[in-house]
């Protein structure tokens, strides 16, 4: 039996003679998990499509129903941060190869489509969140939830959560909480939402829209055409979980010290689901990573997303290097006992010095492998 191939490429031919590029993320079994094969074949294909002057769009979507991409194949990641003659050969080659080919994507200035339906997350949120034209459906799950395996929100999270009225940014990075498509769209996280059902009608209206080779007046046929189809979805989206949310949110954040937050979200005794479970993830997931964020969103508000990418980098090689991470992956993927061994016990046990070594630069800024971005 032939294996199918993880990224499926396509063209639709439009009425004025132009192709509308199609890349499906196409691994079901691993909700269109990304490794650094599939990474590199999206990049390659949107650097083709870049240059061909007939391909005057680009949609990108994940196969099946349930996610657009849940992020990245950890599992090889972890295999490679075993003791081992290549021991972080994959793991280093994998972050360096993801944060340039993602940020890639935010340069790819043809309008590009990602149809964010269930899961985008980790690896697949990166991807998503670079496309110029961001959709969400009725099943949107949008999330950075890092916190929970010991690694940190990446892919530029520094940069977009750190932009977020506050406190939805550092809301989403402690907690790993799922964002719907009505909020996404408030917070401009995405541009649109839309019916999952509507994908094919889409795709017909882009076939007979008129194309020409100016690229802004692409972006506004898309920009028009996308805009055009939201109300008749407007009837399936979910109610808003930020909206009712908001006053708690305020309180528990009403101080910016991760001490103070802690202790807020162990008081915490509202009614709201959607906070008491962000709370519990923030309450198993790694104390290390949430110190680490505190100082991620302070700094990446400063920064360039080229600045970012590769500062975020320099977090990955430590986050690789350090147990937390290999642990969390052992936890909740490997092992699936869902019972991490953290290195502290809570957050208030990790010493500035941790962060200070998760954070430090492992080369000079002449040899980091991003310098030419």
């Amino acid at each position: 039996m032939t294996k199918a191939k993880p990224v499926l490429v396509s063209t639709r031919k439009t009425a004025s003679g132009h192709d509308i590029g199609i890349i499906t993320l196409n691994a079901l079994a691993a909700m269109n998990a990304v490794d650094l094969a599939m990474v590199e074949m999206i990049d390659q294909q949107l650097q083709q499509w870049q240059r061909d002057s007939r391909v005057v769009a680009v949609v990108m979507r994940g196969a099946g129903d349930k996610a657009f991409c849940a992020g990245g194949d950890i599992r090889k990641i972890y295999d490679s941060m075993q003791p081992g003659e290549d021991q972080y050969q994959y793991a280093d080659d994998f972050f360096r190869g993801e944060y340039a080919k993602n940020y890639r994507v935010h340069l790819f200035n043809k309008p590009l489509i990602a149809w964010g339906n269930g899961f985008v997350m980790g690896g697949g949120l990166g991807l998503f969140i670079g496309a110029n034209h961001r959709v969400g459906t009725e099943s949107l799950k949008l999330a950075w939830p890092e916190v929970r395996i010991g690694l940190f929100p990446d892919v530029a999270a520094s940069w977009y959560l750190s932009r977020l009225p506050y406190p939805v940014g550092h809301w989403m990075a402690l907690s790993g909480s799922h964002m719907n498509a009505p909020d996404c769209r408030t917070l401009g996280l995405t541009q649109y939402a839309l019916q999952h059902t509507d994908y094919d009608q889409m795709l017909q209206r882009l076939k007979k829209a008129s194309w020409g080779t100016n690229k802004a007046e692409n972006h506004r046929t898309v920009r028009t055409l996308l805009h055009d189809m939201e109300p008749a979805a407007e009837a399936v989206m979910p109610a808003s979980e930020l909206a009712s949310a908001q006053d708690d949110l305020q309180q528990l954040f009403a101080s910016r010290e991760l001490a103070d937050i802690a202790l807020q979200f162990a008081r915490y005794a509202g009614d709201q689901p959607w906070l008491q479970q962000g709370i519990a993830n923030f309450h198993k997931g790694c104390p290390a990573t949430a110190a680490l964020i505190i100082e991620q969103l302070q700094r990446g508000a400063f920064l360039s997303l080229k600045e970012v990418v590769q500062w975020e980098l320099d977090l990955a090689w430590q986050a690789v290097r350090h147990p937390d991470f290999a642990e969390g992956i052992r936890a909740m993927v490997i092992d699936k006992d869902y019972a991490p061994q953290w290195q502290h016990s809570s957050v208030d046990q990790v010493p500035a010095e941790w962060v200070d070594a998760l954070m430090a630069a492992p080369w000079k800024p002449a040899d980091h492998p991003l310098k030419d971005l």
